[in-house]
């Protein structure tokens, strides 16, 4: 298995990794213990196509559980749930739409309807869009560009508006983000790298600067990371595997080391 803790880097990790032949498809998770150091009870399913996912999601909130995490890597639809009172919402709502257009106007409609959106992935020529009320959804919105640069200067300018980068999706020749109003003050940095290899050292530099790795994303071509520098950040780690199985396998490992899962990532090893 790799990990990767902050501060210690496993170099029976690395050399997982290398040994396997070039631009393979792998699955990269990112785990923390945040700042209360609390313990979720989450729950990880994988279905083969968005529709059959989309009947499993119905089936968690029957359970009383709801969508913290979605992502579709090599065939393979993932998302990750939590229990209502850890994932801080009281109401979910999902769709999908191989249309950008038809789906910008479910998303419109949604809102109306009080309801926040958290997450939007692309995969399988299909835009997926994770709805929710609660108190953990608060002022928003999303944008839409058609280029990294572009994007880039987006947030930017989000940021000098007072809303920080809780999501990114990119797909379809599109960068997209979603925005929250934030009361909070800490710092938020992005960056991309074609290689995978090349993530794992900013990552390492950007601990070493004192942020956290808050969320990992791949889209056209790039893997995108987003940093935080938030006082008293708990311990984070994160680990990439070849295989959805044996990835699947792993998460065992952190749950059981008191890690929460905080998103989970699939792109190549170039």
């Amino acid at each position: 298995m790799t990990w990767y803790k902050k501060g210690i880097i496993s170099l029976a990790g690395l050399s997982l990794l290398s040994t396997h032949s070039y631009a393979e498809h792998i699955w990269v998770g990112l785990y923390s213990k945040g700042k209360s150091g609390k313990k979720y009870e989450q729950t990880v399913v994988s279905r083969e196509s968005v529709v059959d996912m989309g009947l499993a999601i119905e089936e968690e909130w029957g359970r009383g559980n709801f969508l913290t995490d979605l992502q579709q890597g090599s065939r393979t639809w993932m998302a990750v749930f939590a229990k209502e009172k850890d994932s801080g919402y009281t109401a979910q709502s999902f769709t999908h739409s191989s249309n950008w257009h038809k789906f910008e106007k479910v998303v419109a409609k949604k809102r109306a309807q009080g309801y926040g959106i958290i997450d939007i992935e692309y995969g399988d020529g299909e835009w997926v869009g994770i709805f929710a009320k609660g108190d953990s959804v608060g002022e928003q919105t999303y944008t839409e560009d058609k280029s990294w640069d572009d994007f880039k200067e987006r947030v930017s300018s989000m940021w000098k508006s007072g809303y920080k980068l809780r999501q990114m999706e990119a797909g379809s020749g599109k960068w997209v983000g979603i925005f929250d109003k934030s009361a909070e003050q800490f710092s938020q940095s992005i960056t991309t790298r074609d290689e995978w290899s090349a993530m794992q050292q900013v990552i390492r530099s950007r601990w070493d600067e004192g942020y956290h790795l808050a969320m990992l994303e791949y889209g056209e071509g790039q893997w995108f990371a987003l940093f935080e520098k938030e006082p008293n950040w708990g311990a984070e780690a994160y680990n990439g595997m070849y295989g959805w199985e044996r990835f699947r396998a792993s998460l065992a490992d952190y749950w059981k080391d008191g890690y929460n899962i905080v998103n989970i990532a699939s792109g190549w090893n170039d």
